[in-house]
């Protein structure tokens, strides 16, 4: 009896082993699962987000906006359908033809493109490389014929074609639609999308912006805290084929690692963000959609959490790129920089990155009423008072992360406006209150 119990247990062992080895073999040879999550999160709402974030979704374009056929825009948000990986998904299939400018260097040309009627657009937050473009909408334009992309102009009415803008010479490319257009799809998922907010595309010192021509009321958002392993991240970052031993050292509210003389990880205890340093002793300057990929790379390469992270800006003269959290296409701000990685490329010798430990989980209920924005004719005259106007480039609105509460690991975001002050993003109420 005890050597049948012992061959039915052979037995079973040996079906969970060939059992368990099929299933890894199915994982690893189909793509089912990346592809599983990407096509179903297009049908999901922002507040749902995949945590497999390749190149294409941290690179996604984050706003959608709507012009009708009087020219009216409205910026479209809270949808139940994740607007932009669904007009990802449909703009994968087309195939695009007869590259041809249409505009360049004439800042009126360039407006009425911008507010093209009856039409849709998808911006980024700063000029894309259009290799990464073509990575991310399975495309192929001529990127030695235009470098980078700053919104895409998908006409609902008309011929079938999709207009590329570059906001940096006014260029705008228009291409022929010759296969799976389908706009008539698109033009019903626009209008049964969620809430809207009236906008209006404006050229102010030489720079295109959204403005907002009426008070405006958004919700609050809450978040729940999530804080990675700084050992974790030392790992991650200071890891080496050559040595995985590293010296620690405590200097006030810091720690200091380091791997050698080549790597160094500040760790500022009191804020819990994190300097590092990668001494390579050797300029290696990247070009184009290669800077996007190699600080792709370095970012997955930290560990942080990516659910909620998008490109935010670049400075390709500094080989810099910052990735920022987003919540309904509204980027985050913090003072301490939570939610941000900034990565700057091998310039100098020498690879950097900045980041916190703490960046946002799981979206939590909160019952806080709207917070009304006055119009962004207000926040200029306000400004203007306050003798900031002049320097002053760029406004937008965003999401403020106050210093969250570290016993429930809650964090509440709140609405203001933005804008861009001496080399950074503040909350224009900073400015306007030292008046």
């Amino acid at each position: 009896m005890t050597k049948i119990k012992e061959n039915w247990l052979s037995i079973l062992l040996a079906v969970v082993v060939i059992l368990s080895m099929l299933l890894s073999a199915l994982l690893w040879t189909n793509s089912l699962g990346y592809e599983w999550f990407a096509n179903n999160d297009a049908e999901k709402g922002t507040t749902q987000q995949t945590a497999l974030q390749s190149v294409g979704d941290i690179y996604l374009p984050t706003q959608v906006i709507l012009t009708k056929s009087d020219e009216s825009q409205q910026l479209l948000y809270g949808q139940k359908k994740n607007l932009i990986l669904t007009l990802r998904n449909d703009m994968q299939k087309w195939q695009l033809s007869g590259f041809r400018r249409v505009a360049r260097n004439d800042s009126s040309d360039y407006l009425n493109y911008l507010r093209n009627d009856d039409s849709i657009m998808l911006s980024y937050p700063d000029a894309m490389a259009t290799g990464i473009f073509n990575q991310t909408f399975s495309q192929s334009v001529d990127s030695k014929k235009m470098s980078q992309i700053n919104h895409i102009v998908i006409p609902l009415k008309g011929r079938d074609v999709v207009y590329l803008l570059d906001d940096d010479d006014f260029t705008v490319y228009r291409l022929n639609i010759t296969q799976n257009a389908n706009r008539s799809k698109i033009k019903k998922l626009v209008q049964k999308s969620g809430q809207r907010i009236d906008v209006d595309h404006k050229i102010v010192d030489n720079q295109p912006i959204v403005t907002y021509p009426h008070a405006i009321k958004l919700p609050v958002f809450a978040y729940q805290l999530t804080t990675q392993d700084i050992d974790n991240l030392t790992q991650n970052l200071l890891r080496s084929t050559n040595s995985s031993v590293f010296t620690t050292k405590k200097k006030g509210n810091d720690t200091i690692y380091m791997d050698g003389a080549s790597k160094r990880l500040d760790y500022h205890r009191d804020t819990n963000v994190v300097s590092f340093a990668n001494y390579l002793g050797k300029d290696s300057t990247y070009q184009g959609a290669s800077l996007y990929r190699h600080l792709y790379k370095r970012l997955t390469a930290t560990g942080t959490t990516l659910d909620w992270m998008r490109f935010d800006a670049v400075n390709e003269k500094k080989q810099t790129i910052i990735f920022r959290s987003y919540v309904e296409g509204f980027p985050i701000f913090n003072d301490h920089g939570y939610g941000t990685v900034k990565l700057q490329a091998n310039a100098d010798g020498v690879e950097r990155c900045q980041l916190s430990l703490y960046s946002l989980g799981v979206p939590l209920p909160i019952n806080e009423s709207k917070v009304k924005l006055p119009p962004s004719s207000v926040v200029y005259n306000e400004l203007r008072q306050a003798g900031k106007d002049k320097e002053v480039s760029g406004l937008r609105i965003g999401y403020r992360w106050d210093n969250q509460d570290n016993d429930t690991k809650v964090v509440k975001l709140e609405p203001t406006y933005y804008v861009y002050y001496h080399g950074k993003w503040v909350d224009y109420q900073t400015l306007t209150d030292d008046k």
